[in-house]
């Protein structure tokens, strides 16, 4: 049985005809093959509740109103609260502590966290800190950089040998950036701490750009096989995909290809 109300149906169909670019009645009954007494109507309708503009020059636009709309709508598309399921089911299917980061001047945030089941876990406190050269949800953060924002990250920047493994040299951590830019996703092989080995993939907002880092870290020794560690990045990666798309980010899944050494 079809519910669906044909009036209503085009009263969107009209909407999202205009949020693409102000355009004149005519032109919209020629877009949307509609007469001009109906697509009038509508209109007439929409400009009375508020929801449509009339330009001087018999343009019509989006209200604020209406945008208002979208953006209180967005307030419930909190990265954090919509992140949560998600840092469950990851700590859930790998065993491992999941987290997620967010980017502050030149380190990297845990906001929130599930920890591993394992009595021997990776244990980081919501709200602590690392530089964001020494893990996976740091170098991800960087790999959003524009060429000269990294330069100058890497200029101004003191970096600090945390274990035999950080990268301290600049050419070294710029060929590390590329590298996660180019496979979408990082490892921090114990970067910053010896038996700790992360895994961490971006989470894009309507713009495109990266707000947190979906990241799962566990003990080294139980993240060695290379069938776990592709596992890991396949669901982190769909799992990032989905959250960012939730919160507007719209574009093809990107596949994984060879993982790095």
């Amino acid at each position: 049985m079809d519910y669906n109300i044909k009036s209503v149906e085009r009263a969107f169909e009209i909407m999202k005809a205009i949020s693409d670019e102000a355009q004149t009645p005519a032109e919209l009954a020629k877009k949307l093959d509609m007469n001009k007494s109906t697509i009038h109507r509508f209109l007439a309708t929409l400009i009375d509740l508020g929801y449509l503009e009339k330009l001087p020059d018999n343009y019509l636009r989006l209200s604020q109103l209406f945008i208002n709309l979208g953006v209180n709508a967005q307030k419930q598309f909190d990265v954090v609260t919509l992140s949560r399921p998600y840092l469950i089911s990851l700590a859930e299917e790998f065993k491992e502590s999941s987290l997620l980061a967010m980017f502050t001047g030149n380190d990297c945030q845990y906001v929130d966290k599930i920890e591993s089941p394992h009595a021997v876990r990776i244990v980081l406190d919501s709200g602590a800190k690392a530089p964001a050269y020494s893990v996976a949800s740091g170098k991800v953060f960087l790999s959003s950089l524009e060429e000269d924002e990294l330069n100058d990250y890497l200029d101004h920047t003191s970096f600090i040998s945390y274990t035999k493994n950080t990268f301290t040299e600049k050419m070294k951590l710029k060929e590390e950036i590329i590298h996660v830019r180019e496979a979408g996703y990082a490892i921090d092989n114990e970067e910053f701490e010896i038996g700790l080995r992360g895994f961490a993939a971006p989470i894009k907002d309507y713009r495109g750009e990266i707000i947190a880092a979906l990241c799962i870290a566990g003990v080294a020794p139980r993240i060695r096989d290379k069938k776990k560690i592709h596992s890991i990045i396949s669901a982190l990666l769909y799992a990032s995909k989905d959250i960012s798309y939730q919160i507007g980010y719209k574009q093809e899944f990107q596949k994984i290809g060879k993982l790095k050494d």
